[in-house]
């Protein structure tokens, strides 16, 4: 992950079932403002289709995406 990146809020939704991790992504970032980024760290795989079908349709971008193990993080910033 890049250190240049600064998150003005973490998520963690590991150990939970989907839709559950996205719409904890959504509400969180319904809360942030536009530019904003958002670091998620997850551990469902099925996640990584749903953030980036999600991110794309909403207009916010993936700034970063890592898999170390079981553990996934993404960095997003909102629209």
């Amino acid at each position: 992950m890049s250190k240049d990146l600064v998150f003005e809020e973490k998520l963690d939704v590991r150990e939970l079932d989907c839709p559950m991790p996205i719409m904890k992504t959504k509400a969180m970032l319904a809360r942030m403002a536009s530019g904003d980024q958002l670091d998620i760290v997850a551990n469902n795989r099925e996640f990584i289709k749903e953030i980036q079908t999600f991110s794309a349709q909403m207009g916010h971008t993936i700034l970063s995406e890592d898999t170390e193990g079981e553990i996934l993080s993404f960095v997003i910033e909102k629209k």
